[in-house]
């Protein structure tokens, strides 16, 4: 569980990096585009190419920390050994469709890497952003096997 709480604490650095990154560029570009008139090359193209980084390396902390959205219209209702079920079988749902969905994501990826299209402006290749999203994605799934396998336990709620 320590190996996945390092590695989804690494992604989220990453995500807060790219966010970073996002918020620099932008405001660069438009100061520079209203100042001068000489706007950033290629600033929205990589604003778009990092918000996958945002997105998916975000996620898996999200999960260990159990700070995603939950509606809780009958934890006050039943007993706490019933909210452990309910946890523990809502955390088998999330996995079944993260999986489904990172296997959706196979496909266009496959193409991406056949057709070697590329950004506009910066040139980057489409194929890299998904071995980035991809690679994200592995961690999330990764996040919410761990909630599987240990949905029982104690801690449930802290931060790993």
């Amino acid at each position: 569980m320590k190996l996945i709480a390092r590695i989804a604490s690494l992604q989220l650095k990453l995500a807060m990096l790219a966010v970073l990154t996002m918020c620099v560029v932008t405001v660069t570009d438009v100061f520079l585009k209203y100042v001068f008139n000489r706007p950033i090359e290629g600033a929205y193209d990589l604003v778009e190419s990092l918000l996958p980084v945002v997105v998916f390396y975000g996620l898996p902390a999200t999960l260990l920390r159990r700070q995603n959205i939950v509606i809780d219209l009958v934890d006050h209702v039943v007993s706490a050994r019933w909210v452990r079920v309910l946890t523990a079988a809502s955390d088998f749902v999330v996995l079944g469709l993260l999986v489904a969905i990172a296997w959706a994501f196979l496909a266009p990826a496959k193409l991406a890497f056949d057709y070697g299209d590329r950004k506009i402006e910066l040139g980057l290749p489409i194929a890299a952003i998904w071995v980035v999203v991809i690679a994200g994605m592995a961690g999330v799934v990764l996040a919410a096997a761990a909630n599987v396998f240990w949905a029982v336990r104690p801690d449930v709620g802290q931060e790993p």
